[in-house]
């Protein structure tokens, strides 16, 4: 039984590793053989792993991820054309185009152009309208936050779920818990774009760097989120509002404020949960 539980730590380690390094370089020209390669297996063995774990294959994996990161790409970096936002995928425009409609039944352009619709149009926008949070981004305010290390586990499903799997979570690990720990998830999907019962997200909490845990489990993952410049958006309300919330920020303040987001990850950063479910949330946008 103990050996079976150890063979699961490393599966899972090793999934996770696949999908850092995919997630780390998904702009680049990798491939299934890159991905072994960096994680030490041959190319079939971690095939065969992810299929089991995923329910999707690995090289599926790349190019959906891939062709989801331009889209919302399209939708946030509005400055920048298709041609230049494929060619940064490593696809040709005429290739892009086609790739891109087969996946998301909808060609490059129009889904630029109707974005804010489809967002609208999304179960997780609860019938609100991009207009409606307009006044909302006076309460962002830029600042320069610390770096932390974290405990976590990568979740794939739909973020409607995300209020069980937080319990299960916190009871999990509360034993590593103190007074000043953070609760934080790092949504690394967008439902708008990819299917919701697809979507990758993390949960976090952080830990002392020599907490004694480290090193008697080493099979616990652990992630180091950079500090530096973020735009933080502070929420106070009910969590139906945060898809909205985070649509607003991509789709227009962005590009009124002329910020640009980099490649660090987007955090949601837990201050307070109310019994009737209102909560006050960090949200930062990591910017350049």
């Amino acid at each position: 039984m103990e050996e079976k539980k150890d063979s699961t730590k490393i599966k899972r380690a090793v999934i996770n590793e696949a999908i850092n390094y995919i997630l780390d370089n998904i702009d680049s020209d990798i491939d299934v053989e890159d991905v072994a390669r960096h994680c030490s297996y041959s190319k079939y063995h971690l095939m065969r792993m992810f299929k089991e774990d995923m329910d999707e294959a690995l090289y599926q994996f790349i190019k959906r991820v891939r062709l989801e990161r331009s889209a919302w790409r399209l939708k946030v970096e509005r400055d920048k054309s298709i041609t230049e936002i494929s060619g940064d995928i490593g696809y040709s425009s005429s290739n892009f185009a086609t790739a891109f409609k087969k996946h998301l039944n909808i060609s490059p352009a129009d889904f630029r152009r109707t974005s804010e619709q489809i967002i609208e149009q999304s179960s997780f926008s609860h019938g609100m309208s991009m207009d409606d949070l307009e006044s909302l981004t006076d309460q962002i305010t830029v600042e320069q936050l610390d770096g932390f290390l974290v405990v976590y586990e990568r979740k794939k499903g739909n973020y409607h779920n995300l209020s069980d799997e937080w319990c299960e979570f916190i009871e999990k690990y509360e034993y590593l818990a103190s007074e000043d720990t953070l609760y934080i998830d790092c949504t690394i999907d967008d439902p708008s774009i990819t299917d919701e019962n697809r979507c990758m997200y993390e949960l976090c909490q952080t830990i002392r760097s020599d907490h004694p845990a480290l090193k008697e489990d080493p099979g616990l993952l652990t992630h180091t989120f950079a500090g530096g410049k973020y735009a933080v958006y502070h929420f106070y309300g009910f969590p139906q509002l945060l898809f909205m919330v985070y649509q607003e920020i991509f789709c227009r303040w962005l590009s009124k404020t002329g910020n640009h987001l980099d490649d660090r990850p987007i955090l949601d950063i837990y201050r307070y949960v109310g019994e009737d479910g209102s909560m006050k949330i960090d949200i930062c946008f990591p910017i350049r």
